[in-house]
């Protein structure tokens, strides 16, 4: 055996020194130095020992050195021995240890009780996990759980399910506890059961220490304390002592009350109602057989009214006439559902009617019968109810009676409280309200308790702990409960206990007994005096309780281990086990995850028959399941043999990839890859983006290196501007950078919007290398920083003195490169830089320091002006930049004004003089100089971004007049055409540095696989480029296309390469694969990101040599200085804090859509091939084998046998496709409904179809609509690709009357659709008012899906048909999006409140559509069974309501751009593919698929006409459960073939055939008996007799008589086939 925890003995042996030590409760620090807050916190400490018992105490500390198993009656405290074991085992528990304790309790209410003790009693932190758990899903979060609690109080269900499929191991687990542990038997199934045999094996490292609660460790049949001890691994242990435990629980008396039997010369009543009872049920039944039609609903319909039968005549029985009554009434106030659980049936039926029908009769002829026989009325209002002696038999029962006398004798007790025990939950509901309508007994308030699990709506966790309340306060005290207040629940003791109806076990007996422990309380029996059985039964359980006392206080034996032989199945990979229990509940919830619609509702089907060996299950999966159906080896039962069955399903449906590693299916898997990328919630923002680098060009990033007196050679290139219109003069300038540009760049081309219209077109023209000195490299190098300065940080030009060049001006992202003015020489196509310019510029003052400044300002007088700093020259002024500081403006001066001065008039009333003597106080000296020319300094702005389409026009510059005594000379020569350059250049610099972006990434793609050169760098560009860049292109249009290609090309893989996988997880595969999340991690491990731009141009972002930013970003300060731009989001700013390293924000989306949109221009540029080649290197395989499409294609030929149940040529017609594999068409029309007898359905092609038809409908909008922006395409997109517009196409072209079904109401729905369609088509204003079937769009997209497999993938094949299918759709004619949003578009506009108040009545929902504004009140409204649609309906009646009468948006409506768009033509976007051969590699697979082949459809002939009767396909599927097996000796199949047959069929017998067609006819079971032996002893032979009653309008009992066989069971075989062979002569089977 695996070691418990050493530790556990010796805290045991220190804590039971300290029991008496109260000093030493918390002292196991052993710290001399504790603070005072520690000895606080020891003393406020909850400690259980104060409180304990001293058989607690023994009792815990045996738990501490074994396992232990404590028995004790109810209210001695056993959860307090629990609560001092969990105190003295809390050490190995307490955090950061990753040991925890589970107390498992069998029932959500005593999970809930016992934590709330465990909390109170001692300091532990403590999780409750229960039913309602559904938020822990993950291996995660049952991580964080362990992380976070110590003690998990939960079912034992769920740690079955933990254990299982490995969110807790066994080895974390210290302490386990088992309340009510006496569920726990060898031969049980519950889940106390299954955790101990499967998962407590002597392998595990480190076992629990096992701690088990009881009051009678005896329970059901079969039970034994040796059984509970083995499973355990512990020993009963109950206090010998008594008088101790009498100290604190009294014991009550027990009495046993007597009734009946009726005399036997008077007449019994129940006879005849019984009669009429039955009577009805078989009208009821008649029924049936001519309203449904569908075998599953009529299965569950006749065992719903029998089960409603049986539950009245038991009422009947044990109430009476007028008890009976009142369950009618109960049963017919409630829904199906409600009515299902008070008769405690699972099945549903869809025929409420017809039950309701039969309660309708039954009650009224119980009304009747009360009024005509007996005293009182039949609601009981006008009776005389005041007295016993008013009551009688048959209106009361003679047990009703006598329950009616013990309350009476008790009622005038003080401080009474009454519980009384029942075992249905229609007993206790009926007893509850006839005893509450008994006036003589209006002492005891009465209520009823059936358990939060009965599935009563008005029986809710929160009603029954309120009943509880209630029942403690005295408010009420008398409860009528099922089992569940026998143990568990928190009720109050009671002075009176009643078993109305008798326990049916020990356990019962004891638990149901400890309720009654007031002292002089009573325990008290109703016992039919007739029955014999119930008159041994008190005796008996009395007995049994003393031996199994006398057992454990005399048991000395030792306990060993015993390892069970349970049949499991385990995930090495990951240690997930299910035992053969579980695989049960796995398998139906694996089945009930598969694809399903409201027709459609998968489930496995298991059906029984005998074999020589012993009992077979076979069961049958849902056709949309990867297993058809399974075959379990002969077992000694049918349950060994259900089990048996679906671990072998679970098992495969694991080797097919079905279930996951952890035995789950994948919709429940803990997926890594999950985050909220893909959500728009603001709250995660924070981990939806994250920051990074960009990326800066290689060719911008080489330094150039300055050496005395050698020359450096730069690259160079000439900028030319070409303004339109030509109104503004610009400098000629140069770009010098160290290395050359790319070739695709180097002559680019980039149109600059200006303002009011007008642009410049600028050009990149290569000039040759250019070689500086070092002193020239100097001066360019102080020129950039001067220019730079000038426009941008014009602050430092405030300043009297700038220093250039005298720190590092470059930093971490910084590009090397200089701007420069030049001298072109047209003619000779060269340029020079312009020296005397740039010398010029330097040599202005603000660039000498003062002492150098000083000069003869007296000398040349005629030549100069006085502005602010002094005299100037007039040459120096002209052409340059001044400030005047009264304005803290920057100038131009161009030229002079020799007419005007000071005293000119500056306004209609001032001059100049005095305004700025007025304004700004400045005084002039030299008021009769010349005002100075000057055009304001430029704001530098972005020139990239998307502007209007205003028409060029020409725009004269604005001058200013400016008296020179207020202006600062500045730079000398800095004239407005250098500033009209410069006003260009960062734009161009930024788009230049773009492109080096877009054109390093395609040379690595290009580097990395050949199809990367096949794409263009202006393309890349467009797909790195987001629309936050404001640019006049951006990826979103690639975007769309890529998404929709990646969505193909990935769902065409998995469908390829997983052919056992259902649709469901394919499309949860396919979004594992395309969603944002997986899409970012894999541009990130690929370094795609840094190529990503993904903000706009920000000029005082311009950080060229020259000029270095000033934020200093380091690990540790970068989330800091960066955290800034969460609040410009918020007040919608999109600029972002830009530091030394090139850090931004990337969302995880974005990074996502670059992807896609790169995927896109692959796509566009060349075609499917390098898009492909793309995928494959970023991580995403999308490749197949053609060898795979042809074994998909031949596979489908088990489907031809269906070839007769539609018309294929005409069905080929309507599609205008001629299929090479037939099998692909009749499966493309194959609903999951449908009843076969070897799986498969059309959801797969479905899967596939819509991927295709998403692509071609993008790519037909794409190219049709080149103009239109990527939201008005997504828009048209969602138009065209939806189960709506599909469904049409389904309707016009008649599709759905091909398809294959087995729902009725499915067929009606279509039909209803289809006739509404037609008939509103003219009228499309609210189409769709009738509910649309999924199903019929389902049927568009598995044709194409079907159509492209056959092709072999060709999608030429495929568009030619999709533009055929969509033609009508793509016309968008009356279009309208989506109502809702154009109504609360609208509302927006115009400032409206738009509200939808809706009310529900009889199942259809009424919703308003109202629009309240200053100018407007009106009102629409519509009706439907779905609340979206009557609120879509009621939002478009009012949006036509409002536009009729003028209102609308400034907006233009989708339609109208389409109106104004220009249409191209429609073309196939990349499709460059050949198309698969489906017969490469045929000959390695032709054996195996001939043989599946062979036998699908010999089973297929032998098991189902082709040409049955609608009237009788009921009866076909109702009685032909098993399908007929071919002889084995014929069968060309592979045995080992069981991922698609199971193990082969075997032979059902005629017997257990007979078996099943009685189950599902819900006739009463075949009866067989001997009927003749003949012969002498050793030559007996025998004849059987079967009798069989067919239930139906009248019942019909078949009794055939077999010939004599020499063996019994033959002769039953014989007589079997006997009745068998006359159902089908007489029409109830198929012949």
């Amino acid at each position: 055996m695996g070691n418990i925890s050493e530790d556990i003995n010796g805290v045991g042996a220190l804590e039971a020194l300290a029991i008496n030590d109260p000093i030493s409760i918390g002292g196991n620090q052993g710290d001399e130095g504790s603070s005072m807050e520690e000895t606080q916190l020891q003393k406020t400490e909850k400690d259980p020992r104060t409180i304990a018992r001293k058989y607690q105490i023994e009792l815990c500390d045996k738990a501490l050195v074994e396992n232990v198993i404590v028995y004790l009656e109810t209210g001695c405290g056993k959860t307090h021995i629990a609560v001092l074991l969990i105190y003295k085992m809390r050490c190995l528990m307490k955090k950061p240890r990753k040991d925890i304790c589970i107390f498992l309790a069998p029932t959500v209410a005593l999970v809930e009780q016992q934590a709330k003790v465990i909390k109170d009693s001692i300091d532990v932190k403590v999780g409750i996990y229960c039913g309602s758990s559904n938020r822990l899903k993950f291996h995660r979060d049952w991580e964080q759980e362990m992380e976070q609690f110590e003690v998990f109080v939960m079912t034992p269900q769920i740690l079955l399910h933990n254990l299982s499929h490995c969110f807790i191991k066994i080895e974390n687990i210290a302490l386990l506890i088992f309340d009510e542990c006496h569920y726990a038997q060898v031969e049980s199934d519950h889940p106390y059961a299954e955790i101990m045999k499967i998962f407590y094996k002597p392998d595990v490292a480190k076992l629990p220490r096992i701690f088990g609660m009881t009051a009678s460790p005896i329970f059901g049949k079969g039970a034994s304390i040796n059984s509970l001890e083995t499973l355990l691994h512990a020993k009963v242990y109950t206090v010998k002592d008594r008088e101790e435990l009498d100290q604190f629980v009294s014991s009550p008396i027990v009495n046993v009350y007597y009734y009946g039997p009726t005399p036997s010369n008077s007449p019994c009543p129940h006879a005849s109602y019984s009669g009429r009872l039955e009577s009805i049920k078989a009208q009821c039944m008649s029924t049936l057989l001519t309203k449904i039609e569908d075998s599953t609903v009529l299965k569950n319909t006749k065992r719903l009214l029998q089960r409603l039968h049986d539950n009245l005549l038991f009422c009947l029985e044990n109430l009476g006439l007028w008890g009976a009554l009142q369950a009618c009434r109960i049963l017919l106030k409630g829904d199906l559902f409600e009515r299902n659980a008070v008769i405690e049936v699972n099945d549903q039926c869809n025929d409420d009617i017809l039950c309701g029908s039969y309660l309708s009769q039954v009650a009224a002829y119980f009304a009747a019968e009360c009024k005509k026989d007996c005293p009182v009325e039949a609601n009981g209002t006008e009776a005389d109810l005041s007295s016993v002696d008013a009551l009688g038999v048959p209106f009361f029962s003679l047990k009703l009676l006598r329950l009616v006398g013990i309350l009476s004798s008790f009622r005038a007790q003080p401080d009474m409280k009454c519980i009384i025990f029942v075992n249905r939950i229609i007993t206790a509901r009926s007893l509850a309200y006839v005893l509450h309508q008994l006036r003589f007994l209006s002492a005891w308030r009465c209520s009823y308790l059936v358990g939060v699990h009965s599935g009563l709506k008005n029986m809710s966790r929160k009603t029954t702990n309120a009943i509880l309340e209630k029942f403690r306060s005295g408010e009420l005290n008398l409860l009528v409960a099922t089992k569940v207040g026998e143990e568990g629940l928190d009720i109050q003791t009671c002075c009176l206990v009643i078993r109305f109806d008798l326990p049916e076990t020990v356990a019962s007996f004891i638990q149901s007994r400890g309720r009654a422990r007031m002292p002089q309380s009573e325990y008290a029996f109703l016992v039919d005096r007739g029955s014999q059985r119930e008159l041994n039964l008190i005796q008996n359980f009395c007995e049994d309780e003393a031996q199994m006392n006398n057992e454990i206080t005399s048991r000395t034996s030792t306990v060993e281990y015993v390892d069970f032989e349970e049949k499991v199945y385990r995930v090495d990979s990951t240690g997930a086990t299910i035992g053969s229990g579980s695989s049960v509940s796995l398998l139906h919830r694996y089945c009930s995850k598969l694809p399903h619609d409201e027709f459609f509702n998968p489930k496995p089907w298991l059906y029984y028959f005998d074999d020589a060996e012993g009992t077979v299950c076979h069961i049958i999966l849902p056709p949309n399941a990867p297993i058809h159906q399974i075959i379990s080896s002969p077992q000694p039962s049918r349950e060994a043999a259900k089990k048996d069955a679906c671990l072998k399903a679970c098992q495969q449906l694991y080797e097919l990839g079905a279930l996951t590693h952890y035995l789950l299916p994948d919709d429940e898997v803990d997926d890594n890859n999950e985050d909220d990328s893909d959500s728009d919630g603001d709250d995660e923002e924070s981990s939806r983006r994250e920051l990074h680098e960009m990326l800066v060009p290689s060719a911008l990033r080489e330094r150039w290196i300055k050496v005395e007196r050698k020359k450096v050679s730069l690259s160079s290139y000439f900028i030319k501007f070409s303004p339109s219109p030509a109104d503004r003069l610009y400098k000629e300038f140069g770009l010098f950078l160290k290395a050359p540009i790319p070739q695709e760049a180097e002559r680019m081309k980039l149109d600059l919007q200006l303002a009011r219209g007008r642009s410049v077109m600028t050009e990149i023209v290569p000039c040759g290398a250019s070689a500086f000195s070092d002193n020239e490299i100097v001066l360019a190098e102080w020129f950039q920083e001067m220019w730079l300065k000038a426009i941008i940080d014009k602050s430092e030009f405030v300043k009297d003195f700038v220093q250039l060049g005298k720190d590092d001006v470059s930093s971490p992202i910084s590009t090397f490169y200089l701007l420069l003015p030049v001298i072109v020489n047209k003619y000779r196509g060269s340029m020079t830089v312009d020296w005397k310019l740039i010398t010029k510029c330097l040599s202005s003052p603000i660039f000498r320091t003062p002492k150098d400044n000083t000069c003869d300002r007296t000398s040349h007088m005629n030549n100069c002006l006085y502005l602010s700093n002094g005299p100037t020259k007039i040459d120096d002024i002209l052409n340059s930049l001044v400030y005047v500081p009264c304005k803290d403006t920057f100038y131009f001066v161009s030229g002079l004004f020799p007419e005007k001065d000071a005293f000119s008039l500056f306004k209609e009333e001032t001059n100049y003089a005095n305004h700025f003597a007025q304004a700004f106080g400045v005084k002039f000296l030299h008021p009769y100089q010349p005002l100075l020319k000057a055009k304001q300094l430029f704001r530098l702005d972005n020139l990239l971004r998307k502007r209007g389409s205003a028409e060029p026009r020409e725009k004269e510059e604005h001058f200013v007049e400016l008296p020179p005594e207020i202006c600062v000379l500045k730079v000398i020569g800095f004239s407005r055409d250098i500033g009209s350059s410069l006003s260009l250049l960062p734009s161009v610099m930024h788009r230049l540095e773009s492109n080096l972006v877009a054109i390093e990434l395609r040379r690595r793609l290009s580097a990395s696989f050949s199809e990367g050169s096949e794409v263009s760098a202006q393309r890349v560009l467009e797909a790195l480029t987001t629309e936050r860049c404001n640019e006049r292109f951006s990826l979103e249009r690639l975007e769309v296309l890529g998404d929709a290609f990646l969505k193909f090309a990935v769902g065409r893989h998995l469908f390829v390469l997983h052919n056992s996988l259902d649709e469901g997880q394919l499309t949860r595969k396919r979004s594992n694969m395309v969603n944002n999340s997986h899409l970012f991690k894999l541009a990130l491990s690929n370094n795609l990101h840094v190529y990503v731009r993904d903000q706009s141009f920000e000029p005082s972002h311009f950080y060229p040599f020259g000029r270095r930013c000033s934020v200093r970003c380091t690990d540790s300060t970068q989330v800091e200085i960066h955290s800034s731009h969460e609040s410009n989001l918020k007040t919608g700013e999109n600029t972002e804090v830009r530091c030394d390293k090139g850090h931004h924000w990337l969302q995880k989306k974005t990074v996502a859509d670059v992807v896609e949109a790169l995927v896109g221009a692959f796509i566009v540029d060349s075609g499917f091939k390098a898009a492909i080649a793309f995928l494959k290197w970023i991580g995403i395989q999308v490749d197949f084998k053609d060898s795979h499409v042809a074994k998909i294609c031949h596979s489908s030929k088990i489907f031809t046998a269906l070839s007769a149940q539609i018309d294929i040529p005409a069905l080929e017609n309507l599609l205008g496709y001629q299929f090479h594999h037939k099998g692909l068409l009749l499966q493309a029309f194959l609903h999951p409904s449908y009843h076969n007898n070897y799986g498969g359905c059309y959801q797969r092609l479905e899967f596939l179809g819509d991927a295709v038809l998403d692509y071609l409908t993008t790519s037909y909008l794409y190219s049709v609509y080149p103009n239109l922006k990527p939201g008005q395409l997504t828009d048209l997109r969602s138009l065209s690709v939806n189960n709506n517009s599909f469904a049409r196409i389904a309707v016009n072209r008649s599709f759905y009357k091909f398809m294959l079904c087995d729902s009725s109401n499915l067929i009606q729905s279509m039909n209803k659709y289809a006739e509404f369609f037609k008939t509103s088509a003219s009228e499309n204003i609210l189409a769709e008012t009738v509910p649309c079937p999924k199903a019929l769009g389902d049927l568009v997209e598995s044709c194409v899906g079907a159509i492209l497999l056959d092709s072999g993938f060709n999608l030429e094949v495929v568009w030619k048909i999709m533009i055929s299918f969509l033609d009508p759709v793509m016309k968008f004619s009356a279009l309208q999006l989506n109502p809702i949003r154009e109504l609360q578009e609208l509302c927006q506009f115009y400032n409206w409140e738009l509200t939808f108040p809706s009310v529900k009545k009889d199942g259809v929902f009424s919703v308003d559509a109202v629009v309240d504004g200053k100018e407007v009140c009106e009102t629409a409204c519509a009706t439907n069974s779905n609340k979206k649609t009557a609120k879509r309906i009621a939002s478009q009646k009012l949006y036509l309501s409002l536009k009729e009468k003028g209102y609308k948006t400034k907006v233009k409506s989708l339609e109208e751009i389409l109106k104004l768009s220009q249409k191209m033509e429609a073309r196939l976007i990349g499709y460059d593919e050949i198309p698969s051969n489906i017969d490469v590699s045929f000959a390695d697979h032709i054996e195996d698929l001939k043989s599946n082949e062979v036998r699908n459809i010999s089973r297929e002939v032998q098991s189902r006409p082709v040409n049955s009767a609608k009237s009788s396909r009921y009866i076909q599927r109702m009685v032909q459960p098993t399908p007929d097996v071919c002889n084995p000796s014929s069968d060309t199949g592979d045995s080992n073939s069981q991922a698609t047959a199971g193990d082969g069929l075997r032979k059902s017998s005629a017997k257990s055939h007979l078996y099943e067609i009685c189950a599902i006819n819900c006739w009463k079971p075949p009866l067989f008996e001997c009927f003749e032996e003949m012969g002498p002893a050793h030559l007996k032979q025998f004849a059987f007799k079967v009798t069989v009653t067919i239930e139906e309008a009248s019942s019909t009992i078949l009794e055939c008589i077999g010939d004599h066989r020499a063996k019994k069971k033959d002769a039953a075989e014989f007589a079997a086939q006997g009745v068998i062979w006359y159902l089908k002569k007489i029409g109830h089977l198929e012949k």
